[in-house]
């Protein structure tokens, strides 16, 4: 199917459907426009992690899931044996995870873009270490840094 077609074909999905909260849920930011929300449906899937920890030279691999759950995405973060379990919701072709796991809270903010050639996310960003009581990141002037490659497979492009 040739890109042009297969574009189309999601765009008028995302058109006629309503990605609006249900009642009784918490309100969530609406999408700025079509693009922001094939980014959030393209966003779902398993991906290796590659990162820096903030305030820290040191590197890390890990393993990072994105599923939908309704306008958000739910997030599982392992690195180092630790899993962490997030929330992640696209705002402005931006991803905005927050998560965290016993005494440490983080907030990852991510670059969303479209790979031209074969459909892939292409996710970038920086870590920030949240205050657990005010909720807001710690300032910092080394912030993590992630990478998010796609694990599944890649077919060459013609």
């Amino acid at each position: 199917m040739p890109k042009a077609t297969a574009f189309l074909i999601i765009a008028t999905f995302v058109v006629g459907c309503d990605f609006r909260p249900s009642a009784g849920n918490e309100a969530q930011p609406e999408p700025t426009g079509a693009e922001d929300v094939l980014v959030y449906l393209a966003s779902a899937g398993s991906y290796r992690l590659i990162g820096k920890e903030p305030d820290s030279d040191k590197t890390f691999l890990g393993k990072l899931t994105m599923s939908h759950q309704g306008r958000r995405l739910q997030i599982l973060r392992t690195v180092d044996g630790v899993t962490m379990e997030g929330v992640g919701t696209v705002e402005n072709q931006v991803l905005r995870i927050r998560y965290g796991s016993g005494d440490s809270s983080f907030e990852g903010t991510y670059l969303l873009q479209s790979d031209p050639d074969n459909y892939y996310a292409r996710i970038t960003g920086y870590l920030y270490k949240v205050d657990q009581k005010t909720g807001h990141p710690v300032e910092t002037k080394n912030p993590g840094l992630e990478v998010l490659f796609p694990e599944a497979s890649m077919k060459p492009t013609k």
